[in-house]
Formats: structure tokens, C-alpha cells, sequence
């Protein structure tokens, strides 16, 4: 498959934030209701984004800025998710896309197809939340794979995964059936022969997001689209980054929160100074929040155990101000925003996801609890 895709325009994050925004007020916020009742993907303007820069900030061969940068690409997922989280989470799982091909010692792999994941003119995903528990101990592997001339053979079921499309590529990870300790991460594509998608389940929110469970039956994966085998130091490399890009979505759902409540004859506006975790408090623990992450952004692989405590902490504390923003934004609007159709009510229902996303914010908990006692 050819990963080539179109230069980027422009340089700077400002004009990459600017094109992304000025998309976000043009085609997003239209779409956004759509999106969310009738589950409409938004494949046309992801591109766009993609086309803007917004996937290629944290990928040094790509990135239009000088160096790559994550907290950018966390940036540019905040703006579109201040109005669509579905499309931040979409722009979550390409991001991670770009981000798994960034880490990969197998270079061939990264020339060939980083560069239409970065633009969008490929789209990515990312199939790692049944891997990453497993890592973790919570569950057993889905996948099972049997090494054969060539590459490997796999088979089982991953039953969520997002931004999937007919041509589309995901990441995922599983483990040897003959010898359960060999782990292997991979490139696979929908539609290849052995991988079939079908929808699987419906949700309260994030309907549009092109979500369906994954069937391998002996699908097979040559070994030039391998990201590592074995994993090894991989999932170290990637995770500080997978989490941290994660925090994009909340703070898009908490900017959204703050302008619903701050938009004027938004429910009974004198009443509402005595709620707490109003707009001008949850901007100041926001704009702590950001600078925390953005510091640490800043060094995606640093090896350390404090480092890693200290994403993991952060992602939770996003989290928690994402959970907190979104029944703020209700409160706020009180008996409106309890109307079906809702724009905050749609916020809360989305900031769910923030919190239930892998890691988890009781993956994030449990994660902690053992780090302490260690």
C-alpha cells in the first residue's frame, strides 16, 4: 500500500492551530449534531485536518514545525474536540497511528506509510485496548499468532476499535499461541485477507467514530509490516506518548464545557455563581492542567519510573476536570440542558469516555496504587 500523501501547508503551530480551528467553525461544529444522533462519520473533514497539519505535529519526518511536537498534536486535538469529541477521539486513534510508526525500528515500514497516516490520506487506528490490559494483567490477549515462512498467522476477535474503514490501518498486538511470553506489534489493514470488521455494539455517544469489532481468521501479517518482534522495549516507547496525546480529548470536552457556560442566557445566569466548578475556576485548573502536560510532552521518552507516575497522574487529573466540567456544564444550563438534543448534555456523555477510555480512570487507580507500593 502506497503511504505517500500531500505536503503540508504552511508551517508554525499557530497556523496549523488556525486552519484546524477555522475548520472546526466551518464543517465541524455543522456536523457535530449529525455525528452524534445518526452516527455519521466524518471521513471527508478528518482529511481536512489531516491535510492541515493537525496529524503530523508530534512526527519528526513530517511535522511542518521545526521539531515534532506532542503537545502540539494535543493541541490541535483539543481544538477540534471543543467541538466534537467523536472527531477528537478520531483524531486520537490517527495520531497514535503516526505515533506507533514513529517509534518502530522497522524504517522501511515508517517511509512507506507514515507519510498518508500524517496527511490522513491513509487512515489509522489503533487496536491496543485489549493489549494494554493485558500488559497490565486486567485480561487475557485476544489475539493469538502462530509464526509462519514469511510472517505470522492470527487469530481472534478485538471487539471495539476506531476510526475503521474499508483500506484503513490499525495497530495491535498479540501473542505468540505457542509461547505466550513472545509478544508481537503489527500493522494490520481492514479488508486484508483474514481481517473483516463488523459493528458490534451501539453507544450512548461516539457513534460516529467508525467503531467495529475485528474478526483475524488466520489473517496474515508479513513481516515487513511489523512494528516490533518481538515487543520488547516498545511498549515502554510508545506508551508515555499513547497516554498523553489522550488528554487532547478532555481538554477539547472541558474548552467546550466553558464556552456552553459562559455563552450568554445560559440557564438562570445569577443562580449560577453559586454552583461550584464554574467557568473561571475550571479555566485556572485547566491552564494548570495544560502546563503539566505540556511539560511533560515535552520528553515523551523519558525512561523513568517518576516520569511515568507523573503521566499517569496527569492523565487521571484530566479525567477527573473532564468528569467535573461536563455536569458543571449541565448544572449551568439546568431543565435545558436535560432536552434531548442537548449540546452540554452531549458534552457529558462524551466526557464519559475521556474517563472510561483505556487506561481507565480505575486502569489509572490501579496502575498508581502499585507504583506506590513498589
Amino acid at each position: 500500500m502506497d503511504g505517500a500523501g500531500p505536503v503540508l501547508r504552511g508551517t508554525g503551530t499557530a497556523s496549523v492551530l488556525e486552519r484546524v480551528r477555522r475548520r472546526v467553525s466551518d464543517e465541524l461544529k455543522p456536523e457535530a449534531d449529525r455525528i452524534d444522533r445518526e452516527g455519521h462519520y466524518p471521513l471527508a473533514t478528518l482529511q481536512g485536518f489531516g491535510a492541515d497539519g493537525a496529524f503530523a505535529l508530534h512526527l519528526a519526518g513530517h511535522t511542518p514545525l521545526a521539531r515534532a511536537d506532542l503537545w502540539a498534536a494535543i493541541e490541535a486535538m483539543a481544538a477540534i474536540g471543543s467541538a466534537c469529541m467523536s472527531s477528537a477521539f478520531c483524531a486520537w486513534c490517527q495520531d497514535a497511528c503516526g505515533w506507533y510508526l514513529e517509534n518502530t525500528a522497522n524504517a522501511a515500514l515508517r517511509e512507506r506509510l507514515q507519510g498518508g497516516v500524517a496527511s490522513a490520506a491513509l487512515m489509522g487506528a489503533t487496536g491496543l485496548s485489549n493489549p494494554v490490559k493485558a500488559l497490565s494483567g486486567i485480561e487475557p490477549f485476544n489475539l493469538q499468532g502462530k509464526k509462519v515462512p514469511g510472517g505470522w498467522r492470527v487469530n481472534g476477535v478485538l471487539p471495539w476499535v476506531s476510526n475503521l474503514g474499508e483500506g484503513h490501518v490499525f495497530g495491535t498486538i498479540f501473542q505468540a499461541a505457542d509461547d505466550p511470553a513472545h509478544k508481537v506489534m503489527g500493522l494490520f489493514t481492514c479488508g486484508a485477507n483474514g481481517v473483516s470488521i463488523r459493528q458490534s455494539a451501539h453507544f450512548v455517544a461516539l457513534e460516529g467514530t467508525g467503531t467495529f469489532g475485528i474478526r483475524f481468521r488466520d489473517a496474515f501479517i508479513p513481516e515487513e509490516d511489523l512494528l516490533a518482534d518481538p515487543l520488547g522495549g516498545m511498549a515502554r516507547r510508545i506508551r508515555p506518548g499513547f497516554i498523553l496525546l489522550q488528554t487532547g480529548m478532555g481538554f477539547g470536552v472541558i474548552e467546550g464545557c466553558i464556552e456552553a457556560m459562559q455563552r450568554p442566557g445560559t440557564g438562570s445566569g445569577s443562580s449560577n455563581r453559586f454552583l461550584p466548578d464554574g467557568p473561571a475556576e475550571l479555566c485556572d485548573r485547566a491552564a494548570a492542567l495544560r502546563d503539566t502536560v505540556a511539560a511533560l510532552a515535552a520528553t515523551p521518552h523519558d525512561p523513568s519510573d517518576d516520569y511515568m507516575r507523573r503521566v499517569l497522574e496527569a492523565r487521571l487529573a484530566v479525567s477527573e476536570l473532564t468528569l467535573a466540567a461536563t455536569q458543571s456544564a449541565v448544572l449551568h444550563a439546568g431543565a435545558r440542558g436535560y432536552l434531548i438534543g442537548s449540546g452540554v448534555h452531549r458534552r457529558q456523555r462524551e466526557g464519559v469516555f475521556v474517563a472510561i477510555i483505556t487506561p481507565s480512570v480505575r486502569h489509572l487507580r490501579q496502575e498508581l496504587a502499585g507504583m506506590a507500593r513498589n
